[in-house]
């Protein structure tokens, strides 16, 4: 097994770059051959990376997150993840290029400064703080990609109005789509996000449990990130609802995106950095 692992960390970035190139082609090309291909190179890339990641588990007894580099290679697993099933849902791959290129450096980044196993936080072989960890990652990347998929819309827009007609308006899908695609990976990123949270809830009682009184005693549901986490649920919960049923479309609906991505942003910098949370513990070590 520690045999597959080497090889995957050398096999990885070649997929990633492979897919990439292949995103880029479709990009410039959009020929049916390289749509083909493209769609392929993702599905065997998101397969082998899984492979490594579930084989990496097995050998080390933790989720693969005990580093940076770590879950930079996961962030990179978590990117295709989100991105497939966008891509499957409107099948549209023009804009694959930012996605899979994004995913290459983080997974170039990871492969290429590897070190020795380091020393994981006995937290990462729990199987709720690893099922609450994998969700919270998955929804933030929804609502990352959502982000994007939004400043793609208002970068359309503009050369539209401009009569600015380049590259990128004649690749990009149009704007409907661009909308539905931010709106879409939200839609993936709320049920993740509250999954998370649910779960995180259930974990944070378990863990009590097995920690001293003292210790316990910090471990509470009105923890800043927490509450942060609950409020960003909700905002982006009245924004889906806002386009299902109150008509939010368009430029409202896409600045909305970007104005509470970026609230998101600054809110957890803020929290992480200057408010106490138990949250706030490395990776690596103990709580």
């Amino acid at each position: 097994m520690r045999l597959a692992l080497t090889v995957g960390e050398v096999l990885l970035p070649l997929l990633y770059l492979l897919l990439f190139v292949a995103y880029l082609w479709v990009f410039y090309e959009n020929r049916r051959f390289a749509h083909g291909w493209a769609r392929r190179l993702l599905a065997t890339t998101v397969v082998a990376h899984l492979a490594a990641s579930v084989i990496h588990a097995l050998v080390h007894r933790h989720l693969p997150m005990a580093s940076p580099l770590e879950f930079l290679s996961l962030l990179a697993l978590s990117l295709l993840l989100i991105y497939v099933v966008v891509e499957r849902r409107l099948r549209v791959r023009e804009t694959g290029f930012l996605v899979t290129g994004v995913a290459f450096l983080l997974q170039f980044v990871a492969s290429a400064f590897s070190v020795a196993e380091p020393a994981a936080n006995p937290l990462l072989e729990d199987p709720g703080y690893a099922g609450h960890a994998v969700l919270v990652l998955l929804a933030y990347t929804a609502l990352s990609l959502s982000f994007l998929y939004a400043v793609l819309y208002l970068v359309l827009a503009r050369q539209l109005a401009r009569k600015t007609f380049g590259l990128l308006f004649r690749r990009l899908p149009p704007l409907e789509v661009l909308e539905r695609m931010s709106v879409g990976a939200a839609k993936l990123g709320v049920p993740l996000l509250f999954g998370a949270l649910a779960l995180g809830h259930l974990w944070l009682y378990d863990l009590a449990d097995k920690l001293d009184p003292e210790t316990a005693r910090s471990l509470t549901p009105f923890d800043p990130k927490i509450l942060a986490s609950w409020l960003i649920f909700l905002v982006y919960l009245v924004g889906l609802a806002g386009h299902r049923w109150w008509g939010w479309r368009g430029r409202r609906m896409n600045m909305l995106a970007i104005l509470t991505y970026l609230a998101v942003v600054l809110a957890m910098g803020a929290i992480h950095h200057f408010i106490p949370s138990f949250h706030n513990f490395s990776l690596r070590g103990g709580v």
